[in-house]
């Protein structure tokens, strides 16, 4: 047969088939659902607000890390500048210790003293109170100093 044909005895066979009923199991009662008279879209906050808000944000954020950013420059500057500084006072600190290493030398302690005209002294002199004499260099003899001149002893008049 042709397909025509075919196509024709089906449509006829399925008008004069009863239909197929379809079991819906029942557990629930079945709800109607009223339909919307006007279908409203949801209400959608405005854009504007929320952009302008996180462009602030934002914009502060960024503002915020260049005072930042700058700050730390600055401070990194003034470290820098104490350092030097520091270092510089470190070299005077030692060249003063080597003025006055030098100038605590007793060489240059008896140079400046001849300049000025003083003579070294003579050997000093010593009182042995147990002995009752004077010694040390010359044993007491007269340097030409008030009361290095001979003396008499002690007790004896």
């Amino acid at each position: 047969m042709s397909s025509a044909t075919e196509e024709s005895a089906r449509t006829r066979k399925a008008a004069e088939a009863p239909p197929a009923r379809r079991t819906v199991p029942r557990t629930a009662p079945a709800r109607r659902r009223s339909a919307p008279a006007v279908a409203r879209p949801a209400p959608r906050a405005p854009r504007m607000p929320f952009v302008l808000l996180v462009i602030g944000l934002l914009s502060g954020a960024l503002i915020s890390l260049l005072a930042l950013r700058t700050v730390l420059v600055a401070d990194a500057f003034t470290i820098s500048e104490l350092q030097t500084s520091n270092e510089r006072l470190a070299h005077r600190e030692e060249a003063l210790r080597e003025e006055v290493v030098r100038l605590e030398s007793s060489e240059r302690i008896a140079e400046e003293a001849e300049e000025m005209g003083m003579r070294p002294g003579e050997a000093p002199l010593f009182l042995d109170l147990d002995e009752r004499r004077v010694t040390g260099d010359d044993g007491g003899a007269d340097s030409g100093l008030p009361g290095t001149g001979a003396q008499p002893e002690a007790g004896s008049e």
